[in-house]
């Protein structure tokens, strides 16, 4: 288990159905984590199913990351508790079962996808970045997924912002290479078993759990080394 005793964590997306399992697994390892919502019964949620883990180290905000002023006003508030920020790992955006070609996507849609996956990305990175750089050996982790990369027919309101998001990375990672900030995207190359697909999960699909493990271990000062990279996450025969 990655050791994060006396980190201080902002998880993007943590009340998600993948997020759910970074916050675990943060707390498990030691760290004060942060998380945000912008439903205090999404936050009663979670805070429900991390059962005895929902201690003094699970910080709770009702807020939004929607646009800048509200996300910067969640960065004051940090800030003014803690001081400072060691990690940020964005589990941001959701699927879509639309299941329509391209040329069939409202208007509505494409931009709500935009929006929601990719522009939320922006704000999160544009906020949160600069107070890392004060910080040597912080680090933001973007999760992805392989529609960024491979083409899903009908699928096109996850993808197409997917593969903005993991450029977007990409161009961080060169922006800011000599920040002193560890900027890795972590690909999910596979379906995961969340609490809501856990009734149809297959035994190979990875687990919200298992990524949190992953990510909780890539943002601890062991992994120090792994900077500006893309690692996957496969299925697993098991």
């Amino acid at each position: 288990m990655a050791n994060l005793k006396g980190k201080i964590a902002f998880i993007a997306g943590g009340a998600g159905n993948v997020g759910e399992g970074g916050v675990r697994s943060f707390l498990k390892a030691g760290a004060t984590v942060i998380t945000t919502s912008r439903k205090q019964e999404k936050i009663e949620e979670l805070r429900g199913y991390l059962g005895d883990l929902a201690n003094d180290n699970f910080v709770p905000i009702v807020s939004d990351l929607g646009d800048l002023e509200s996300a910067e006003k969640l960065r004051s508030q940090i800030l003014g508790q803690f001081n400072r920020l060691d990690t940020v790992v964005a589990s941001i955006g959701g699927t879509w079962k639309g299941g329509i070609p391209m040329t069939q996507v409202s208007m509505e849609d494409w931009q709500k996808y935009l929006f929601t996956n990719l522009t939320t990305h922006f704000v999160c990175a544009r906020t949160f970045l600069p107070v890392l750089t004060e910080n040597k050996g912080s680090s933001y982790t973007f999760l992805g997924g392989s529609a960024s990369e491979n083409v899903i027919p009908n699928y096109s309101l996850v993808a197409i912002p997917a593969a903005g998001q993991l450029m977007m990375a990409k161009v961080l990672m060169e922006e800011m290479k000599d920040s002193g900030v560890r900027i890795n995207e972590v690909m999910v190359n596979s379906l995961v078993n969340t609490r809501a697909t856990e009734d149809n999960a297959k035994p190979e699909w990875i687990t919200a759990d298992e990524i949190g493990d992953y990510v909780a271990w890539l943002t601890s000062d062991e992994a120090y080394m792994v900077n500006s990279s893309v690692p996957y996450l496969q299925e697993q025969t098991r």
